[in-house]
């Protein structure tokens, strides 16, 4: 009699426990699921590229109301504006823009012929998504590879900048910008422009890159 009465003790606990694995399994797939659901509904703001720089608009970065301005007038061709870009840009931007000291904006000053004309065409589409700086970094860094500032090398570094890509190949497609470095050239040329990479500070002094950091200096210590 014991012995049949442990017999459906023990099947009476493998049914309970059957029972408590199909629950567990149930609760498991459930928790899965919502996971899921709310990955999914964050996974396009993850897939999103934060912005090089904060409070990036077009071609400027920085406060608007810092109590410096300083324009860059630039060369994706120029070798000695691939050094600025490359090796002092981003200490400057920490060290000045962030902090609200400066306000820091970029013109195209491109060379005289298609390929440097192309990359300034681009750069204006990029501009428009507020990822120029992003797409300007791409443009030094190919500046010296043959057929650097093809359409499809363009594009392709759009999709490296976390560009739309549509949305810049439509603009590109449009030639909405094809002569909008004229007014870069005739604004360089207002102020006297005669090299690059130059800076203009506080809308007054022209200086080169060498003179930018004390200059900067000057006028924030004063």
């Amino acid at each position: 009699m014991s012995d049949k009465l442990s017999k459906r003790e023990l099947l009476r606990e493998k049914r309970k426990e059957q029972k408590r694995r199909k629950t567990m399994t149930f609760i498991l797939i459930t928790l899965a699921a919502i996971f899921l659901i709310v990955f999914a509904a964050f996974l396009p703001k993850l897939l999103v590229k934060q912005t090089k720089y904060g409070s990036t608009r077009g071609f400027s970065v920085g406060d608007p109301d810092a109590p410096v301005t300083v324009v860059e007038f630039s060369n994706y061709s120029c070798g000695y504006c691939k050094d600025f870009a490359e090796r002092v840009e981003d200490g400057f931007m920490s060290e000045y823009v962030d902090p609200g000291q400066v306000y820091f904006t970029y013109v195209n000053i491109p060379s005289n012929n298609e390929q440097s004309l192309s990359a300034a065409e681009a750069s204006y589409c990029a501009a428009d998504q507020d990822r120029f700086f992003e797409y300007k970094d791409l443009l030094f860094t190919y500046s010296g590879y043959t057929d650097a500032y093809s359409e499809s090398n363009l594009i392709n570094y759009a999709a490296s900048a976390g560009l739309d890509v549509d949305q810049f190949r439509t603009c590109l497609a449009s030639d909405s910008y094809a002569d909008a470095y004229l007014a870069d050239y005739e604004y360089a040329r207002s102020v006297g422009l005669t090299g690059t990479p130059s800076f203009l500070i506080n809308g007054k002094e022209l200086v080169s890159s060498s003179e930018l950091i004390p200059t900067v200096d000057e006028l924030l210590n004063n």
